[in-house]
């Protein structure tokens, strides 16, 4: 029995004898290593950057928005008595018993200019209930947030992002007025920074809460009620319904949209959005598009074993009277088909562990290059690498096989 370690000599001299031979073998590996790597880690990059927006926005939310109708489209809803997202819609589906809601809250964005020094600044203006920072888990850094008195009385505050804040320097700050139109608004509150994806944003996302001007949303039925934006028939833009638990969305979500649809005649002046349906179809087109990645770097792999069999069987070719001595020495096709199969493994071997850094080198240009969000993970390293040695194996056991079987006479005449 021959130990392991003399196989491993014996394969290791072999390739240094053709060593741009061994070194183009293995070009195939490195290549193919490193496409999928770097595809794989663009890939969960791509995915945890749409997961983390999706889940901003609260996986047990669900949205129901306003829809934008002409103003042909509203006057059809009108004739059959449907006006938009209103506050009723808030109690019929609070008093519904068969939906399990923690809370509701309750925005209607505005139209209307900060008055002051910084006149170039034009924040997004948001009228919300109180428990609107609550649902969305908005932290405030100065101050404090809405409360319901506020929003009972009618008191005219407000809260400030905390980009918007620095804008406005002194006059943002705690304490200070601001004029919005005609009325002036007590600065109550400045939210901590929010973290957003600038140009990544859609509209399914956050907020940018660092540049918003939130309001008590009673102040919605002062002047600034002629310039909402959106359905002219509403009185709200948006609804945020939160659940109790997340296993309970996709049924409450259903609820909700049976409810409105009877509630508003059937007339689609709403958009049900349900962020945590975004996550789970999220989640399995991600799948789908990591695996054709990994195919798609898997066929360089592809190329690169079949240039590993190539070069196996002319190296079996030209060592038949090696093969022979061998075996006339006492080698078994057992010791033939171990030897030729560890020098193929120990290609790919090779091939993968410098794949796996060209891999690195890869993923970093993009990440530079592109401005794309890259996660090297372990799938990412381990999957090329396993690949890279079921292709040594795969590939190089035809030519070992080959090998242990040639007839050892012919074999000692080189023929």
């Amino acid at each position: 029995m021959f130990p392991s370690y003399l196989f491993l000599r014996i394969a290791y001299k072999s390739l240094l004898i053709h060593k741009l031979r061994s070194l183009l073998s293995i070009l195939g590996v490195i290549c193919g290593v490193m496409a999928v790597m770097s595809m794989i880690s663009a890939g969960a990059g791509a995915k945890e950057e749409v997961l983390e927006q999706i889940e901003t926005m609260g996986v047990r939310n669900i949205y129901i928005r306003a829809a934008d109708l002409t103003e042909e489209q509203q006057r059809k809803a009108g004739e059959k008595h449907s006006y938009g997202l209103r506050f009723d819609d808030i109690d019929r589906l609070a008093g519904n018993d068969g939906l399990p809601i923690v809370n509701i809250a309750a925005v209607k964005e505005l139209r209307a200019v900060p008055m002051g020094r910084e006149r170039e600044i034009m924040p997004r203006i948001l009228s919300c209930s109180a428990n609107y920072a609550e649902v969305l888990n908005l932290k405030v850094e100065y101050g404090r947030f809405f409360s319901w008195q506020d929003t009972a009385l009618d008191k005219q505050v407000c809260v400030l992002g905390s980009s918007l804040a620095k804008k406005m320097g002194k006059e943002g700050s705690v304490g200070q007025f601001l004029r919005i139109d005609e009325s002036l608004y007590k600065i109550i509150g400045i939210l901590a920074e929010f973290s957003v994806h600038d140009s990544k944003t859609t509209t399914l996302s956050q907020e940018n809460f660092n540049e918003i001007l939130l309001l008590p949303i009673a102040n919605s039925t002062t002047d600034l009620t002629s310039r909402a934006k959106g359905n002219d028939n509403s009185q709200l833009s948006t609804l945020i319904v939160e659940v109790d638990e997340r296993s309970h969305v996709v049924g409450a979500a259903k609820v909700i949209a049976r409810t409105l649809e009877v509630a508003h005649n059937g007339v689609k002046d709403y958009q049900l959005i349900v962020p945590l349906e975004l996550l789970v179809q999220s989640v399995k087109t991600q799948r789908v598009f990591n695996f054709v990645l990994a195919v798609t770097g898997g066929i360089s792999l592809l190329v690169g074993g079949i240039g590993i069999m190539n070069i196996m069987l002319a190296t079996v070719s030209e060592r038949k009277r090696e093969i022979g001595i061998r075996r006339a020495v006492g080698a078994t096709e057992r010791h033939i088909i171990v030897q030729f199969l560890t020098e193929s493994v120990l290609l790919t071997l090779t091939g993968g562990l410098l794949g796996l850094l060209a891999g690195l080198i890869s993923a970093g240009l993009i990440a530079g290059l592109t401005g794309w969000t890259i996660r090297i993970t372990t799938a990412s390293m381990f999957v090329p690498f396993l690949l890279a040695i079921g292709t040594g194996v795969f590939f190089g056991l035809y030519p070992a096989i080959k090998a242990a079987k040639l007839d050892p006479i012919q074999a000692l005449r080189g023929m």
